[in-house]
């Protein structure tokens, strides 16, 4: 295949399909938060079934979210910023420590905090390895990205002693995550931001619950709903990956319709070697380099439910 400069016109036309995907995935969720119940105190339960739809559709959200992590959703960086922290308070989380955590996995991807498939025998039994590893894959990940950003409500002297205590350590890369993160999530206007996202958050979230009225059980399945399948499939492509290889993923095929709603991140490996790349740029690329799909996606998660491995164990590729 022989390269060719990116056009005006795709530049353009791709613009406007994120424009759309942003005003699709904040629609949705605001329609799940106060929409819903509007109708089904109207028209019955049976409205309630409305919610399955958009909680599957979650994967997508994050993927249109992940792209505004990466500066790519909006032209603009101010617009993009903004459009990002809309979508991570309708999750019900904060923009900045959401986009502190992805971009340091992948700056020092399968760092001791970022392999939870991953465990060190001298340190961690099997058995709590076990029970923090699928305790995250099983909407774990998603109720710590709904909670952390309520404890910067904590004073600011705490919230520093938090964050330096969540990255302590010598060993590579600490010291310099925990200089990054206290720049990043422990600074003054760090934590204003934070604060001001955690209290959105939790007041949608609160409203919505007071909308949906006796009906609220039907609304915190669809949370937990969205929360896991974005959680079980967070690490799919770094499952016992090679802890030495910082740009190192899995490409796992989807069928078309599911690749387009997961924005082409199944072509992870293309993903980590070229981050600066839009979402819809990942397949020429995954061409030009001539790469390959590991495994279906399918097989990479289940797989995951062989449970992590100890450090010695050898990586497989």
């Amino acid at each position: 295949m022989i390269d060719r400069p990116i056009t005006a016109l795709e530049t353009a036309r791709f613009g406007r399909i994120n424009r759309r995907l942003f005003g699709f995935y904040a629609a949705s969720s605001l329609a799940a938060f106060f929409l819903l119940p509007l109708a089904v105190h109207l028209g019955g339960p049976v409205w309630a079934w409305a919610l399955l739809p958009l909680a599957l559709i979650a994967n997508g959200y994050w993927a249109t979210l992940h792209e505004a992590i990466h500066g790519q959703l909006f032209a603009g960086a101010e617009v993009n910023r903004r459009g990002g922290r809309v979508l991570a308070i309708l999750w019900g989380s904060s923009f900045r420590l959401l986009r502190f955590g992805h971009l340091m996995h992948h700056r020092f991807n399968r760092h001791k905090l970022d392999r939870p498939d991953s465990y060190d025998p001298k340190r961690t039994g099997a058995g709590i390895a076990r029970l923090r590893f699928f305790a995250e894959i099983f909407c774990g990940l998603y109720i710590i990205e709904v909670l952390t950003p309520l404890l910067y409500l904590l004073p600011r002297s705490v919230v520093g002693r938090i964050v330096r205590s969540l990255y302590s350590g010598d060993e590579t890369p600490m010291p310099r995550l925990r200089s990054l993160a206290e720049q990043a999530l422990a600074g003054p206007k760090g934590i204003a931001e934070i604060r001001q996202d955690a209290l959105l958050s939790a007041a949608l979230i609160a409203l919505a619950l007071l909308a949906w009225g006796p009906y609220w059980p039907a609304f915190a399945a669809f949370l937990l709903g969205r929360g896991f399948l974005v959680s079980f499939l967070d690490n799919v492509y770094h499952f016992h990956t090679p802890l030495d290889e910082v740009d190192y993923a899995y490409n796992l095929s989807l069928p078309r319709p599911l690749q387009a709603l997961f924005l082409n991140m199944n072509m992870h490996r293309v993903h980590h070697r070229r981050m600066h790349l839009p979402w819809w740029q990942l397949p020429r690329q995954f061409t030009l380099e001539r790469e390959h799909f590991d495994a279906s996606l399918m097989r990479g998660a289940l797989r995951q439910l062989t449970g992590p491995a100890p450090v010695a164990t050898p990586p497989q590729r």
